[in-house]
């Protein structure tokens, strides 16, 4: 079992100007692979800042689709946004992914930290802009190719958020853990769409499968590379 004391210094380097007494009182917490850290329409509770692992944010469209739109990693923040509009609800549903370590902050800590401390305000600001223009960046760029390009810069993207989880030692295969049905909701496409584009990518040697889900080795995330920018 990990030691989450050993998270604290993490957190010092993050919260310089706050004193470590304070942030020693945050809640160190795991979350299993599958569990939610907040469900979209549930009562708002706690922001919690993301220390290890990765989380999906999903969001429920109005048919009752489901779209992964964003992954959350090392220093993101849940909840920051129904905190600063005071809502009484969660805006969109976090689920971990892997397992992940957060801190868990009160909601009046952290209206006390935004309003007393300028450097956690710039955490909070860089971490809240940097995410929106990432996820308008990520979906307009993966609907301006071919649906194949299109899948292929899905699991460019895919690869690098994986590897925020992993050792800067490792240099195995990446594992995409989103379900074909997942992918087609990101891309607008249908399962059976990705299936096919995924078997082409597979026979052109760029992912590999492994019961049923699919593989991807640095050599084979740099030639998706070399796919996607010989197709721009």
């Amino acid at each position: 079992m990990k030691d989450l004391n050993t998270y604290y210094p993490q957190m010092y380097n993050w919260f310089t100007e706050i004193p470590k007494t304070e942030v020693d009182n945050l809640v160190i917490r795991e979350f299993e692979a599958g569990e939610d850290l907040a469900l979209k329409g549930h009562l708002f509770q706690y922001i919690f800042i993301v220390l290890d692992g990765i989380c999906n944010v999903i969001n429920q469209l109005d048919n009752g689709t489901e779209i992964i739109t964003l992954k959350l990693t090392l220093g993101d923040v849940v909840g920051a946004s129904e905190s600063i509009l005071n809502s009484l609800k969660y805006i969109a549903s976090v689920k971990a992914c892997t397992s992940v370590i957060v801190a868990e902050v009160d909601n009046r800590t952290f209206q006390h930290w935004l309003s007393t401390y300028p450097c956690f305000v710039n955490f909070v600001l860089k971490n809240l802009v940097t995410r929106l223009h990432y996820t308008a960046d990520f979906s307009a760029n993966c609907q301006t190719s071919a649906p194949k390009i299109n899948l292929a810069k899905y699991f460019i993207d895919r690869y690098n958020v994986e590897l925020t989880s992993l050792s800067p030692q490792y240099h195995g295969s990446i594992k995409i853990r989103e379900t074909h049905e997942m992918i087609g909701n990101f891309l607008g496409i249908s399962p059976r769409t990705v299936e096919r584009h995924i078997r082409a990518l597979k026979a052109d040697g760029f992912v590999s499968i492994e019961k049923g889900k699919v593989y991807i080795s640095p050599s084979q995330y740099q030639n998706l590379l070399n796919l996607v920018t010989s197709n721009l």
